[in-house]
């Protein structure tokens, strides 16, 4: 019996925690998608971010030894272990945060089981009871957003071993 391939998007905040902190969480659920356990699912307005927020003076003087060959040579694996999605229409309104329509439109072009993010509006889409994550639930019923432990979680209750 072939082994269930989640589909996923994380938000910008996984990257860069992955980056910050190679053995955390965020980290792990990257190497879910090394380990061909997750099929991850980019655009270029995700891609945009991730490298305009890598390149944040708050965010390199965390990496003070990182060379601009490094950092490239991270996104250069992003890139390698995605599927590249170039045309990304406009589904969803968030009024609450619009920069996070963009994750949510990737997630529902990809037909994507889980949004992964620490991002409190994109969590709260799963519980509030606003009329924007009403609409989110109901319209995107199979879609879910995840925070990191709970979609490793996830990939250990469905039998997907993280390190086969």
């Amino acid at each position: 019996m072939p082994l269930q391939i989640l589909r996923a998007v994380f938000d910008c905040n996984i990257f860069i925690q992955a980056l910050l902190n190679p053995k955390g969480i965020a980290a792990q659920c990257l190497n879910a998608v090394r380990d061909k356990k997750v099929e991850l699912h980019l655009s270029k307005a995700t891609l945009d971010e991730i490298r305009d927020v890598i390149l944040r003076p708050n965010i390199l003087a965390r990496l003070p030894d990182a060379t601009a060959e490094q950092i490239e040579a991270f996104i250069e694996d992003i890139i390698n272990i995605s599927s590249f999605i170039k045309i990304v229409p406009s589904s969803f309104k968030y009024e609450r945060d619009p920069k996070d329509e963009m994750i949510v439109d990737l997630a529902v072009i990809c037909k994507a089981d889980y949004i992964v993010s620490r991002d409190k509006d994109l969590l709260d889409l799963m519980t509030s009871f606003d009329d924007e994550s009403k609409e989110f639930r109901q319209k995107f019923r199979l879609l879910k957003v995840v925070a990191p432990i709970e979609f490793l979680k996830i990939i250990a209750e469905k039998d997907l071993p993280l390190n086969p």
